[in-house]
């Protein structure tokens, strides 16, 4: 399973708000994950961890515009792949694009 998120920032930006936040990503796997492992080469992290039972391994690569996230789901695992996907988009859009505060609120 592939997902690009275009990042909206420079580069380094991107890398250092996801090596920041991205607990995240995994996180929104829910409470079922174990066994987290993960290891940042460059721009490139490297995780594995297992989650719903199954052992799940992927990688996020920082580009010039996107963040592209790889995830192998073991075959059984592929029939949540649109879950699992909305949930690494979510997390990704929590990342680059938080949520304003609301303007009538008064501080």
């Amino acid at each position: 399973m592939k997902v690009s998120f275009p990042h909206g920032t420079t580069k380094a930006m991107a890398l250092g708000k996801l090596k920041t936040h991205s607990s995240k990503l995994i996180a929104r796997f829910g409470s079922d994950v174990s066994d987290l492992q993960q290891e940042w080469q460059e721009n490139e992290l490297t995780v594995s961890f297992k989650a719903f039972g199954f052992s799940i391994q992927g990688r996020v690569v920082v580009e010039e515009s996107t963040v592209e996230v790889e995830i192998n789901l073991p075959l059984p695992a592929r029939l949540m792949e649109g879950r699992i996907r909305d949930r690494a988009v979510q997390a990704m859009q929590e990342i680059f694009q938080p949520e304003l505060p609301d303007k009538g609120q008064s501080v």
